[in-house]
């Protein structure tokens, strides 16, 4: 089933529309979810109400029905969750929308109720008509002491042998007013942020506060894992400059450069372990691309999985996504444990969906978490911030290169 939208399809126009429908379902009391971007061979992906429950990495993103749509996350640290959506509304290049799932089709199914009339409220008003704009956040300024602490400590253990790169991950602080609802808030953050800065794996997930999984709105330009059937590619992202420079500059740097090929012989690994042999493939090295306010390069990897493995043994495979670990992957995993002062949270970790035998997923990066306080029952939003060591960096180049990632999600647009 589709319904067809206004003529212009640009992909400001796309997005727009995207954002609105979302913001419209959130001011209606649904608890949608959203994939906006490049998902699933569409523009954007969206759910009028998705529960989420807290999940065993085992059962993440499965389903007995096949025809299910499951949305969910995998933290980089703590447990991840998952829910599915009885319909789904896709938004095609041209402009159409196009329905799916088990509910699609019955007239007393609310939620493809709810998605036809945020569909077609989007046709003739704008997310700001939907939704109040977003209360301004006071974010800290990060925690630059310890964050250029780990890069001495990072660049020590690569000259004793111990790992040739880490991703050294920061974390920054806000809390929202008490007045404010925080799915309303965290939905017309990211709307606001989704249209101004078109990140090309957007993702919105409503949490659940009081069983303590968190809001999260991801602004990522990063593939993790993108499936379909037997067919499977990761596109790492490593390295990384300010927009404001020139791009080819990348392809110049030693550094970047060799962060990038590192990370690529991990990821040949990762998915080795599960992949039929001889597939693991590089078909795309060193592709220079723009993100939000920077520049980084980019290189895919592809591979041929076997018929009967499951969406949870590919991610357990491959995860956490190598470009937000190290080589080696252990080691390093096990230093950046020490060297981080706060936990991850679902920052590096992987945010998406599967429906049948495909699974897309995003690296958690650029992504805001909204959750409750147990001891006073506020929301606070934090945002991880990370960017990979090599023997040439400097703990003051790697904090700029902070503030250049933090900007889009941090500074008032």
């Amino acid at each position: 089933m589709s319904t067809r939208s206004a003529s212009s399809d640009s992909a400001a126009d796309l997005t727009s529309r995207a954002t609105t429908a979302l913001a419209r379902l959130i001011a209606a009391g649904h608890r949608p979810a959203a994939l906006i971007g490049s998902w699933f061979g569409y523009r954007a992906v969206l759910a009028a109400n998705v529960e989420l429950t807290a999940c065993e990495s085992a059962a993440l993103f499965t389903s007995p029905d096949p025809d299910a749509w499951i949305f969910g996350f995998r933290p980089y640290s703590g447990t991840g969750a998952h829910g599915v959506a009885t319909c789904v509304a896709l938004l095609a290049d041209d402009g159409t929308w196009h329905f799916d799932g088990p509910g699609t089709g019955d007239p007393f199914n609310p939620d493809f109720q709810a998605l036809q009339a945020a569909i077609t409220y989007s046709r003739e008003n704008t997310r700001d008509n939907a939704l109040p704009a977003a209360t301004p956040l006071e974010w800290d300024q990060g925690d630059r002491e310890h964050h250029q602490l780990a890069v001495t400590n990072c660049k020590e253990a690569i000259a004793a042998g111990e790992v040739y790169q880490t991703c050294i991950s920061t974390r920054f602080h806000a809390e929202l007013a008490a007045s404010d609802s925080a799915l309303a808030h965290a939905g017309a953050w990211f709307s606001s942020r989704v249209a101004q800065y078109q990140p090309a794996r957007a993702a919105f997930l409503p949490g659940n506060l009081d069983a303590g999984i968190p809001i999260l709105a991801s602004l990522s330009p990063e593939e993790f894992l993108i499936r379909a059937g037997t067919s499977v590619t990761e596109t790492p992202i490593k390295g990384t400059i300010p927009a404001d420079r020139p791009p080819n500059e990348l392809l110049r740097s030693d550094k970047d450069v060799a962060e990038n090929i590192m990370i690529v012989d991990l990821v040949r690994h990762d998915l080795g372990q599960v992949a039929k042999t001889g597939t693991v493939k590089v078909t795309d090295l060193l592709s220079v691309r723009p993100a939000p306010g920077v520049w980084h390069l980019f290189s895919t990897v592809s591979a041929e999985l076997p018929d009967q493995l499951s969406h949870a043994e590919l991610i357990e495979a491959c995860f956490p996504p190598a470009s937000v670990t190290g080589t080696p992957k252990l080691r390093a995993i096990e230093l950046l444990h020490e060297w981080e002062p706060e936990p991850r949270g679902a920052h590096c970790g992987a945010i998406g969906a599967a429906h049948g035998d495909a699974l897309e997923l995003n690296v958690a990066i650029r992504t805001a978490e909204y959750a409750k306080d147990p001891n006073s029952g506020r929301v606070r939003v934090e945002a991880g911030i990370g960017g990979g060591i090599t023997i040439g960096s400097t703990p003051e180049g790697e904090w700029a290169e902070i503030e250049a990632k933090a900007a889009p999600l941090l500074l008032e647009s």
